[in-house]
């Protein structure tokens, strides 16, 4: 079982900063296989990297993998790769060291099943350029949803690297396929990354967080690559629409991801966009979920679905936090329906950061119907004084960009009220809305 001689040396990019090596024993029946263990060890703690690796060789030739365990060929990939590290190697050298270093994995992999270890022969693979895409593609799925959060961010990266790799060797009848691969990977793999970074910002590893910030940005960058544009996006997700989980929670989950993703592209008017909010409501219907899903219908000037589902986000909220923000939607959007009394009713009960807003469609929403409330002109005139108070209570509770005289002009002249006998500081009915206002020219 003799490994390939030791000829030359170069980078292998899998290792990168500095390795330790693990504590050997001679623990072995076989006088050599214990005699050979013992020597490569001593060459390797004085740093004798060639010397320690013509007797680790010998190691394996006399105890084989039934007296060799994982540290063993943990220290053997370390030795590789401080020979790698050395000058003057040539390509055939280069490429016969990288075939020892596979050798030592496939190795290790008989006796040990430790995820890490594979994600790291499928990065070493990868940054070695090889067309083997299945034998990296069983190495990461062994190993990244495995290792999940404490992937290293080498890993996630040149795992990515592989996926772009296929989907640009992939022949056109497969293309969208591998699309959709990186796709769905990348929002797993920035799941992964977010967590990640997360636990290393709490443990005040400022290292680690720039490391998992470069892998998302790894990832941003080349996902792009294949993801120009919505067009791109929305084709991808309208697949997914008939293939999404039947399990309530994971079909949440996944539709979260995809929103999410496509809130990222700033894809929120597309229709698998709304397909997706329709599936969140049908899968977990919470206030939230509703006013998502008018936003988004509002935005694609469905005006009828926006109202149904800003009214479905009132109902559900209730008194709760989100109240008066759901309330003003909802009384926004009856106002563009032309549901001048349906808005005004609602945007009467909203308090609160929106109230001044809420005021101005109140006053608006007098003004659009004066014409065709009152029984003679004075009456339908007078509604534009009643629409200036609600201007000015606006302006009080915070509206801007509003002139406090605003609907005067339209208001009764004094030689109009004159004529109805009204003089100014009156009092007048406006019947349509159970409110008075004052007159004044």
């Amino acid at each position: 079982m003799k490994l390939k001689g030791i000829i030359g040396s170069i980078v292998l990019t899998l290792f990168i900063g500095s390795v330790s090596f693990a504590q050997d024993s001679t623990s072995s029946d076989s006088d050599d296989c214990g005699k050979y263990r013992s020597l490569y060890f001593q060459y390797l703690k004085q740093k004798m990297y060639q010397d320690a690796a013509n007797f680790w060789n010998k190691a394996w030739e006399y105890c084989g993998n039934e007296g060799s365990d994982a540290k063993f060929f943990t220290n053997g990939r370390y030795i590789y790769s401080k020979l790698m590290r050395e000058d003057g190697v040539t390509e055939e050298q280069e490429k016969a060291l990288n075939d020892t270093l596979y050798t030592i994995f496939e190795a290790r992999m008989k006796i040990e099943n430790d995820p890490e270890w594979t994600a790291d022969y499928g990065s070493a693979l990868v940054s070695n350029k090889s067309k083997d895409f299945a034998k990296i593609d069983s190495l990461f799925a062994a190993s990244i949803p495995v290792l999940k959060s404490d992937a290293k961010s080498s890993h996630v990266k040149k795992y990515f690297q592989h996926l772009i790799n296929k989907y640009n060797e992939a022949p056109a009848e497969e293309k969208e396929d591998a699309r959709t691969i990186v796709i769905e990977e990348y929002i797993v793999l920035s799941e992964y990354v977010g967590t990640a970074t997360k636990k290393a910002m709490e443990a005040e590893d400022e290292k680690e967080v720039q490391r998992q910030k470069g892998a998302q940005a790894f990832l941003d960058k080349y996902f792009l690559k294949i993801a120009q544009d919505c067009a791109v996006l929305e084709g991808v997700f309208e697949k997914k629409l008939a293939s999404l989980p039947t399990d309530k929670d994971a079909k949440k989950k996944k539709v979260e991801n995809y929103l999410n993703l496509l809130d990222q592209k700033n894809c929120q008017s597309t229709a698998v966009y709304g397909q997706f909010v329709d599936t969140l409501i049908s899968v977990d219907p919470t206030a939230s979920a509703y006013y998502f899903g008018g936003s988004y219908a509002l935005k694609n000037d469905n005006i009828s679905k926006a109202a149904n589902y800003f009214g479905k986000a009132v109902e559900l909220e209730g008194e709760g936090e989100n109240k008066d923000k759901y309330l003003y939607s909802l009384a926004s959007t009856q106002y563009s329906q032309g549901s001048y009394k349906s808005a005004f009713r609602t945007a009467k009960q909203v308090e609160g950061e929106y109230k001044g807003d809420a005021l101005y469609i109140c006053a608006n929403s007098i003004a659009a119907t004066a014409n065709s409330c009152g029984t003679s002109t004075l009456e339908r005139k007078a509604n534009f004084w009643l629409a200036n108070d609600y201007i000015n209570r606006a302006i009080a509770a915070g509206k801007e960009g509003v002139s406090s005289s605003k609907y005067l002009s339209s208001a009764p002249t004094s030689t109009e009220a004159f004529g109805e006998g009204v003089s100014a500081g009156a009092s007048i009915n406006c019947s349509c809305w159970g409110e008075s206002t004052t007159a004044r020219f």
